[in-house]
């Protein structure tokens, strides 16, 4: 035993040294993977679209230091576009406060990262910075861009079959105006607050921005400034109407339809087409009030488009690369 312990003793400063090292690069590396099993879980932050409408909504994604933990979301007007907070007059907002699997978390997990609906308030356009404030990391930023537009409105009219008589009224008989609205989704969350999840919708407010003129069809002069009875997600309907019985046969009438962007007050107004006694394809036209108060008409082919402007093929592959990030992680 004596002997062996000589020997190891007798090892060359070499070894001793070449081992010291070995311990102390281990040493090293436990630290830093210490750190950063800490503080990793604050590098994604994700906005969808990252260019909006004023009202429309964001979906915000980002994952937390630690699981169950809040971070605080918050926008900034970078008016200069530097991307640094550094305008005069411009501040910090803050939007919510968010818990990983709490009520703000559009997921209902904890699991290191929380999904946020921001229903954005009137902005100006221009160049924003959206921060994630995580007390157990780093605080981080991204950016968006605020283009105002005015709402796309696509109505229809309808007879008292219902959808199977499009662009027909006869005379004596019901009919209905179904507009699909797409551009800003805040037409169903006008709220008080809508930074909180779940805000529902003011039926009120939202029929208050729009208007049809029904007259041509019901014989009223009246009518032409008739609010709508029913609001949906993206739709809005006049129903209960009766077409008056003075309109002559197989006559062309138009119905036009008026809507406000609720943030970005710009105006659209969209003229659907009907036959009386025989139905008519005529495709609906529209004509936007801009921001500089010029007027631009497009005919819409029908569709009601994409209700969250942004989602194009770089955003879903950035979404996808932060599902296959979290799936890892759960493993």
């Amino acid at each position: 035993m004596v002997e062996k312990l000589l020997e190891v003793t007798r090892m060359p400063r070499s070894a001793n040294k070449m081992t010291l090292l070995l311990l102390c690069s281990i040493a090293v590396l436990l630290i830093i993977s210490a750190v950063i099993t800490t503080t990793s879980a604050t590098t994604i932050v994700q906005l969808q679209p990252t260019t909006i409408s004023s009202g429309s909504s964001v979906i915000v994604q980002a994952n937390v230091a630690r699981n169950g933990s809040t971070v605080t979301l918050s926008y900034y007007y970078d008016k200069n576009g530097n991307g640094k907070d550094d305008d005069p007059g411009s501040s910090w907002v803050t939007i919510a406060n968010v818990t990983d699997g709490g009520a703000n978390d559009r997921d209902n997990s904890t699991n290191g990262y929380i999904q946020f609906l921001w229903l954005t308030p009137e902005l100006s356009p221009g160049q924003y910075i959206f921060k994630v404030a995580d007390p157990y990391g780093p605080t981080r930023t991204t950016e968006f861009t605020v283009n105002n537009a005015p709402l796309n409105i696509v109505p229809a009219v309808y007879g008292a079959q219902g959808t199977s008589a499009k662009g027909l009224v006869n005379t004596g008989n019901a009919f209905s105006v179904i507009a699909t609205v797409t551009g800003n989704c805040r037409l169903c969350h006008q709220t008080d607050n809508p930074t909180v999840q779940n805000p529902g919708v003011n039926s009120t407010q939202v029929e208050s921005l729009f208007s049809a003129d029904l007259s041509q069809i019901t014989g009223s002069p009246t009518d032409n400034s008739v609010q709508p009875n029913i609001v949906h997600h993206q739709v809005v309907e006049w129903s209960g109407f009766i077409a008056s019985k003075t309109l002559a046969n197989n006559q062309t009438l138009n119905m036009t339809v008026t809507g406000t962007n609720p943030a970005g007050n710009l105006t659209t107004q969209a003229t659907a087409y009907a036959g009386v006694n025989q139905a008519v394809n005529i495709p609906p036209t529209s004509t936007s009030e801009t921001a500089n108060g010029t007027a631009a008409t497009a005919q819409s082919s029908g569709s009601s488009g994409n209700p969250l402007p942004g989602f194009e093929i770089p955003t879903a592959l950035a979404g996808l690369t932060f599902v296959a990030y979290v799936l890892s992680r759960k493993r």
